[in-house]
């Protein structure tokens, strides 16, 4: 937590090392251009800016420094946003248990509670992938299982979505496939 705290010291960095968000890059970003000339500014080029607005500067820097520790204590962390509800864990389990039971309609339902919610939850997804080939909507499957190689945090998953898209493909007639790209 106390590095999470530090992090706050560079405006942007916990969103964008804890979430990846885009616009945390930009502001990151930013600040280090900022930050870099100020320091060629002072101590290598002193010549290169006018003195006030190497002073202008600093205090951009400072003051976005203070503004994002600050901001830190009042708001939450990135972190505790992104961790899964108790909610979305028993409705994750919920689904497990009734797509071992075959109840494939109730384990969707579970599924597509937790996706809807704003969680990108690989598991439910790739579990939800499972539940459309189950039931025959193999195009359906396909496309969650793009969705889900695009997400970063779909990596340690790369076996298993692999093995779901060649089960589901084995269903599809490879000239659909190319008719419908």
């Amino acid at each position: 937590m106390h590095t999470l705290r530090s992090m706050a010291l560079w405006p942007g960095l916990p969103s964008l090392w804890i979430r990846g968000e885009l616009y945390a890059l930009a502001i990151a970003s930013l600040f280090g251009v900022v930050l870099n000339l100020a320091l060629l500014a002072t101590f290598y080029w002193t010549e290169w800016l006018s003195l006030g607005l190497v002073r202008t500067m600093w205090l951009a820097i400072t003051v976005a420094s203070c503004w994002s520790l600050v901001k830190s204590f009042i708001l939450p962390l990135p972190i505790n946003q992104f961790r899964p509800s108790q909610e979305c864990d028993n409705l994750l389990r919920l689904a497990h248990v009734d797509y071992l039971r075959g109840q494939y309609l109730e384990a969707e339902a579970s599924l597509h509670k937790i996706l809807a919610a704003g969680h990108e939850d690989v598991e439910a997804a790739l579990l939800l992938a499972s539940v459309f080939r189950r039931t025959g909507r193999f195009r359906q499957a396909l496309a969650c299982l793009e969705k889900l190689e695009r997400l970063d945090q779909s990596q340690k998953w790369f076996i298993e979505i692999s093995k779901e898209k060649s089960l589901n493909l084995k269903h599809i007639d490879p000239k659909d496939l190319t008719s419908a790209a």
